[in-house]
């Protein structure tokens, strides 16, 4: 069809075992020198091996999100906590214990921890199953059991890093927190 000579583009070999196929491998390379021979075995092992490596390759950036997402939370709730310091003061000295305002704080994140959780996960599958078929021809069925995942992991994060912000915030002494700084 494409008016060249007759070229081999793939052979294929079956044997009974591996030291037939390693034999054949190394007669037929011989007989075709320009030719890459390999067994469905070898085929198999590099991709076994690249989809290693890709596995590890997404576990680096989930962690390098996760840091990034976890540090963006702790600089939101840390300015939270320094605009929030004259509230804080003022419960402070009606009588609020420090145990209240660490609550207080930690219950904001565990709700923006599942909101953001709920969010990620509907955001996510409905931008999957519209953009996978279009983008890469696969089809994408959404995985509901992930969703107890996705709002796990959310929370977690964001409680983790919450957790300083909001005992700063039961620190904060009641008297100091009234001056202008």
């Amino acid at each position: 069809m494409s008016n060249q000579e007759a070229v081999v583009s793939c052979i294929e070999i079956v044997g009974c075992c591996k030291e037939i196929a390693t034999g054949l491998v190394e007669n037929v390379n011989k007989l075709l020198p320009d030719a890459k021979v390999v067994t469905v075995t070898q085929v198999v092992a590099t991709q076994a091996k690249v989809n290693g490596m890709m596995e590890k390759l997404s576990l680096i950036f989930v962690l390098i999100i996760v840091f990034v997402g976890g540090a963006g939370i702790a600089n939101d709730m840390l300015a939270n906590v320094h605009e929030r310091r004259r509230e804080i003061g003022t419960l402070m000295s009606l009588g609020a214990e420090s145990t209240l305002i660490l609550r207080v704080f930690l219950l904001k994140a565990l709700l923006l921890g599942m909101a953001g959780g709920v969010g990620g996960f509907v955001i996510g599958t409905v931008l999957a199953i519209t953009l996978g078929p279009r983008l890469a021809g696969v089809p994408v069925f959404p995985m509901p059991v992930l969703a107890l995942s996705a709002v796990g992991i959310s929370v977690g994060i964001t409680l983790a890093a919450s957790f300083f912000p909001a005992r700063r915030a039961a620190k904060l002494d009641p008297v100091t927190s009234f001056q202008e700084i």
